[in-house]
């Protein structure tokens, strides 16, 4: 929630970037996105076009470019994109993250992590406006995160890894126009904004306790409290609401909307094994896709020649 600490965890979903010289000054860009992962924006309309979604992608590169000193080169990138888009999983973050590092080893040049996560802000922020890092810094670090400020991440050292499945519900959002309405909501419900934020700190705080201890359930009744909130301030939906409760009444121990809101993805944490196919198969019948994550630890990797980079999503607990 906007203003509160976060915790998020890298999953095993990935985008890959492939970049190679091109001519001077030019940045072309082509993007591979299956069109079941570009989504819809609600029920019944048209897949959204995926020739917009070019534009960050460029900045990117442009960036790092930049960055690295050879604002004038130019490069060709291919993105190979494996993350619902504007779903809350960190797609653009991902996106972002593994142009940056591949571009500047296309110059020669190895960015560190803390230089990919600095560059990648840009992006982000003309996607959404004012980005809290929380997406780039986590697919950029991997494993699991706490975060409170762009300069308070810290890596959160865990022994066991919950069992989730993510949920897309198909209807995709944007994610700045989204956190600009929460940003209006705090202004005008100043108080009541607040006390919510005082409790999904509380709530994130617990949840950061139980992923270190290995205590799923109580995991998943922090989860559950925090979409309490989330409905509160209005950013849930009715779609999202009924996959929720599917997981819930086929044993998840715990459930919530993952980003932003108003559409994309749930998460939801399960007991064992076979509540996880219980679960899945329930998601699947009531209309959502529904992938098993794991968590990766690796963050951003660059493939030998420098040509490539990857990066997964990350999700907001």
């Amino acid at each position: 929630m906007l203003g509160a600490p976060a915790v998020a965890m890298a999953i095993n979903l990935y985008t890959y970037a492939g970049v190679s010289r091109g001519w001077a000054g030019t940045i072309d860009v082509t993007a591979d996105i299956p069109m079941d992962l570009a989504g819809k924006e609600a029920p019944g309309e048209a897949v959204k076009d995926t020739g917009r979604l070019l534009e960050p992608l460029r900045l990117a590169a442009g960036e790092a470019l930049a960055y690295v000193g050879r604002k004038l080169a130019g490069v060709r990138v291919e993105v190979e994109c494996g993350i619902p888009i504007g779903a809350g999983l960190g797609s653009s973050a991902a996106a972002s993250v593994a142009i940056i590092a591949a571009t500047a080893q296309s110059q020669g040049v190895k960015l560190s992590v803390d230089d990919i996560i600095k560059v990648a802000f840009t992006p982000e922020s003309y996607l959404h406006g004012k980005p809290s890092g929380v997406d780039h810094s986590t697919c950029a670090t991997g494993g699991v995160l706490t975060f409170r400020k762009p300069d308070i991440v810290k890596a959160l050292n865990i022994s066991w890894v919950p069992r989730i499945l993510v949920c897309d519900s198909g209807i995709h959002r944007s994610t700045g126009s989204l956190v600009r309405a929460v940003i209006r909501k705090s202004e005008s419900e100043k108080t009541l904004f607040e006390s919510h934020v005082a409790d999904a700190s509380r709530i994130s705080l617990g949840a950061a306790r139980a992923l270190k201890h290995g205590d799923g359930e109580e995991l998943g009744i922090l989860l559950n409290r925090n979409q309490e909130l989330l409905v509160n301030i209005g950013v849930s939906n009715p779609t999202l609401n009924h996959l929720i409760g599917v997981a819930l009444k086929a044993g998840a121990l715990g459930a919530k909307l993952t980003g932003a809101g108003g559409g994309g993805c749930i998460i939801a944490v399960c007991r064992d094994s076979k509540s996880e196919t219980k679960i899945g198969k329930a998601l699947r019948q009531s209309g959502g896709m529904v992938y098993k994550v794991g968590m990766d630890s690796d963050g951003v990797v660059v493939w030998s020649g420098g040509e490539h980079s990857n990066r997964l999503s990350g999700d907001s607990v």
